[in-house]
């Protein structure tokens, strides 16, 4: 059945059984299993006796599994058609015959499996018949007498994952089969151990450079282990579990669903050829159901409204794949250890006060789901449970209220006074005045003269608003803006542009942007900071600005004209140097990257505001990534409690 806890039960059982007596430590490993197995969150539920209760005991080497099945000879009469003689006695004879009869069903009922859902081969290598007395067992003590199969599997190398089912019983049969599933690592004596249903895979991962602590190992040891072991799978650590991720953010609720695909199967089933695999085209095939039942399954209110969810993801993942912020590669997987990874986005107009989650998705192996729910700095873990009848989660906003007012930047230095001169005007009038002093000398032609001096000061006058040539006036100095005041101007600009994609819509980008930037470079800057803020590593994803840091900010006044050609000369230029930090959080945990640029900006005044009119990239490169967890305190469970949330830092490196 699905487990709410969101630790491995190896991890869980771990501790439970680090904790116990020392002298009723066997017993207490199957109390504290059975009840993480049940989650304490089952109905009781009154059955008949199973038709099998049997006991699988697995030792995992490098070099094989072994495992020893542990039967009543019960078995041997259900399974194999025992007939007992008129005494109501099964001779030794028969028992001998049914045997060899079950070490061939044994090898077809468990299975084992490797990382990719392949079956290892197994073969008997002895069967343990010591209890059986030579005048055979009667009718009424066949849960008295046991017999114990020994099968081993080789590998051909250490295993890092291994799937163990059991299918004693057809899907048809009326009466279960139940197997008390106990393994051990080599090299640990921290035992694994749950109850295992038919069709209830069990899988396990394998760390042989630090295998489990022993049972006796200090506290602070032993959580040193889990953090470590977490670290290794992101947060994932049940392979059998439902993981659900809330994100309530400012323009949407997100939620995140992990689900085994056997579990997904328990709601409905899944055409496929074979049975024990599903190929890529039988993904692709089964997607509309899947993302069909999904949209409908576990309505969000938002603002007391019912949202339709967008499907932004729908993977399939192997045992092999950690990290589920990235797209899967598409490969057939096993329906035995495959989970299926689904993005549901619900989109607000701004932030929300309430949200309202229900979670409907119960049936007879999903019993109740353990959410983890982040609301911007809080985090939650609301608990979902069909037997205590709570299916709710409600969370409202305790006043944050979300901040993305992008204000443009006005200019405050006056341009120098502008003198305007009619050129045609000025010249006529120049030649009206040179001809008129011509009238004071010879008579000849005197009329003429005085007649081109009329046309010309008419010509003048007539062109006076024609033909005008404008200059700044070379009696004021030229502005110049100051440093710091270039400085600041130039941050604030180059922060709104980041600021802008804090919006989700390419509409209220630009809208945004456009009060930051003008003209053609407002296409190329949309273009550019989109696809730095797109993390290849998380399959194209657009990261979240958390930190612009500005190294250097160099104000020049002078441009080059190969670069940039200004009409206004109060315009001005930056050369500089800053990094930004983004970030992209799915599935419990935060990949953050930051990269450094080098580049000179040009900034003009246009419409008594300052704009970003171009841009020339220097240099780009990457600083650093870094995967980190974000937990909550195990101990916060109250949905209704607002709990810090702690970001860890977890694998890191740098390229």
């Amino acid at each position: 059945m699905n487990q709410p806890a969101k630790t491995s039960l190896y991890e869980l059982q771990a501790l439970a059984v680090r904790r116990s007596i020392p002298r009723f430590r066997p017993r207490l490993i199957i109390l504290s299993c059975f009840i993480v197995s049940t989650g304490l969150f089952f109905p009781v539920v009154s059955e008949a006796h199973p038709i099998s209760v049997s006991q699988e005991n697995v030792y995992v080497t490098s070099e094989k599994v072994v495992v020893s099945m542990q039967i009543y000879v019960e078995d041997l009469y259900f399974f194999q058609k025992l007939e007992p003689d008129k005494e109501n006695i099964i001779s030794t004879e028969k028992i001998k015959k049914a045997i060899e009869k079950h070490k061939q069903f044994l090898l077809d009922r468990l299975h084992v499996r490797d990382i990719n859902g392949e079956k290892l081969i197994g073969k008997v290598v002895s069967v343990d018949d010591s209890s059986i007395k030579p005048q055979g067992v009667a009718m009424s003590d066949l849960m008295l007498f046991t017999l114990v199969f020994q099968i081993e599997y080789k590998l051909a190398s250490p295993p890092e994952f291994l799937t163990f089912s059991q299918q004693l019983v057809d899907s048809n049969a009326g009466f279960p089969a139940m197997v008390q599933f106990n393994l051990k690592q080599e090299g640990s004596e921290t035992p694994y151990a749950v109850s295992m249903k038919p069709r209830e895979p069990q899988t396990i991962r394998f760390n042989w450079d630090h295998p489990p602590l022993a049972p006796d190992a200090s506290e602070e040891a032993w959580q040193k282990w889990l953090k470590e072991r977490r670290e290794e799978t992101l947060g994932i650590t049940s392979y059998g579990t439902i993981y659900s991720f809330l994100y309530i953010e400012d323009f949407e609720v997100r939620h995140e669903i992990l689900i085994p695909l056997a579990t997904l199967e328990s709601f409905f089933s899944i055409d496929r050829k074979e049975a024990d695999f599903l190929s890529v085209a039988e993904q692709e095939a089964s997607r509309e159901s899947i993302e069909q039942f999904f949209a409908k399954a576990n309505p969000i209110e938002i603002d007391g409204i019912a949202v339709k969810p967008v499907i932004s993801r729908l993977d399939f993942y192997g045992l092999d794949f950690k990290d589920f912020a990235k797209p899967a590669e598409k490969k057939r997987v096993s329906t035995a250890n495959a989970r299926v990874g689904i993005i549901l986005s619900y989109s607000t107009k701004g932030t929300p006060d309430k949200v309202k989650v229900t979670w409907d998705m119960f049936n007879r192996s999903v019993w109740s789901v353990e959410s983890v729910c982040f609301a911007f700095d809080q985090s939650y873990r609301p608990v979902f449970s069909k037997l205590e009848r709570n299916s709710i989660f409600e969370w409202e906003n305790p006043g944050h209220k979300v901040s993305l007012e992008v204000n443009p930047v006005e200019v405050s230095l006056q341009p120098r006074s502008v003198w305007s001169v009619p050129l045609v005007s000025s010249g006529c009038l120049l030649l009206g005045f040179i001809l008129s002093i011509s009238l004071f000398g010879k008579k000849e032609s005197y009329k003429k003269r005085l007649a081109a001096v009329v046309i010309l000061l008419v010509a003048g006058l007539l062109c006076w608003p024609l033909t005008r040539v404008t200059f700044a006036s070379p009696m004021e100095p030229i502005p110049k803006v100051a440093t710091d005041k270039a400085e600041a101007v130039f941050k604030t600009l180059h922060k709104n542009i980041y600021r802008a994609f804090d919006y989700h819509t390419d509409s209220d980008i630009y809208d945004a942007l456009a009060k930051s930037a003008d003209g053609a470079f407002l296409e190329t800057l949309y273009r550019q900071i989109n696809q730095s803020l797109k993390m290849q590593e998380q399959g194209g994803a657009i990261s979240r600005v958390t930190d612009v840091n500005w190294e250097t900010v160099n104000p020049e006044t002078l441009f080059d004209s190969q670069d940039q050609i200004t009409q206004d000369e109060r315009s001005f230029a930056v050369q500089s140097t800053w990094t930004v930090e983004g970030t992209v959080e799915h599935w419990g945990h935060i990949h953050t990257r930051t990269n450094q640029y080098q580049a000179v900006f040009y900034l003009e005044p246009i419409e008594g505001n300052w704009k970003l009119t171009g841009m020339n990239l220097l240099d780009e490169q990457r600083l650093r990534f870094q995967t980190s967890l974000r937990e909550v305190d195990p101990g916060e469970t109250d949905q209704s409690e607002n709990n810090q949330s702690e970001t860890k830092s977890a694998n890191s490196s740098s390229s």
